[in-house]
């Protein structure tokens, strides 16, 4: 009987050993169009999410001043932020944050000491999630290092700020099952790293591993695809419909099916943040993925009041 019951166990193990490899392998479950959309409006209107950025400051080498201070090098807004919070100093070395005398701040959620060595994000390999950088709160104002290319720069967000207070919600084309399709992927003999330009004119390397083609309103279309988590491909494009119907960049994920190909939705091709918020850095599709076809498909043109004029 024992050793019916430890073959049993044993069983067990290797059955739930392998349901955890295929969870780790296996396609993503996949949504509804609308419930997709429901999930992109909340995470956008989150409290810190990219609405809530309200500041970018390049930071060359030397020392900058930090405070709601109008002559502050990195000013923050005011009312929330103390006029004076400190300074930043950038060498070869590093960033150091001073913390003026009684300023009382969060370094990742706990009590910042007064003097900060201050990470940056963690660029990592192609298809896995990016390290945080360190994330400093004065009262409800947060600020971190962010690079754009090879500056150096400050981002700055405020869940009060006009543009997420403003915000008046996205705007899409009506879902339709002609706008999800199935791509497939021409590979390259090995994986290209290309630069893309984000909005400020710095280039950004991804990694592409070949091409999705998929058909669109009878013709073959071609787009450069670039690798991002979960065994996703990520489309970065711009359509015919760009101006009065679509932002100049939307992006869209091609989602794995298992068998060598990948599904893409168009009904869940969004814009990036730029298109709200012009304190963003966004990539902008390369020349290979501006399409002569029109994606009518997807998240349209936002014409809210702090509407970027990138378009």
């Amino acid at each position: 009987m024992r050793s019916f019951l430890q073959g049993l166990m044993i069983f067990a193990a290797l059955v739930a050993s392998a349901a955890a490899a295929a969870a780790q392998t296996a396609p993503i479950a996949p949504t509804t169009a609308e419930d997709w959309r429901q999930q992109y409006e909340r995470d956008l209107r989150a409290e810190y999410g990219w609405l809530s950025v309200a500041g970018l400051t390049f930071l060359p080498e030397g020392t900058h001043t930090v405070g709601s201070d109008p002559a502050s090098a990195v000013v923050l807004p005011a009312g929330p932020a103390p006029q004076h919070v400190g300074r930043i100093v950038v060498t070869d070395e590093g960033v150091t944050l001073y913390l003026e005398a009684g300023v009382q701040a969060l370094l990742n959620g706990k009590p910042a000491p007064a003097v900060v060595a201050l990470k940056k994000a963690e660029r990592t390999a192609p298809g896995q999630p990016a390290a945080q950088p360190d994330k400093i709160r004065v009262g409800r104002v947060e600020f971190h290092l962010h690079e754009s290319g090879d500056r150096l720069a400050l981002r700055v967000r405020d869940p009060e700020s006009p543009i997420r207070i403003g915000f008046q919600g996205p705007r899409w084309f009506p879902v339709s099952e002609s706008a999800r399709v199935v791509a497939t992927l021409k590979p390259f003999e090995s994986p290209r790293v290309v630069d893309v330009r984000n909005i400020l004119g710095d280039n950004e390397p991804y990694s592409a591993p070949g091409q999705l083609e998929f058909p669109w309103e009878g013709r073959t279309v071609r787009v450069l695809a670039f690798t991002t988590t979960r065994g996703r491909l990520q489309v970065i494009f711009r359509d015919a419909s760009v101006g009065r119907e679509t932002y100049g960049t939307r992006y869209a994920y091609a989602e794995p099916t298992g068998d060598g190909r990948y599904v893409l939705d168009f009904n869940k091709a969004y814009n990036p943040p730029c298109a709200y918020n012009p304190y963003t850095t966004c990539p902008t599709p390369p020349a290979q993925n501006i399409l002569k076809v029109a994606i009518r498909a997807g998240e349209k043109i936002y014409d809210g009041p702090a509407s970027s004029a990138h378009r």
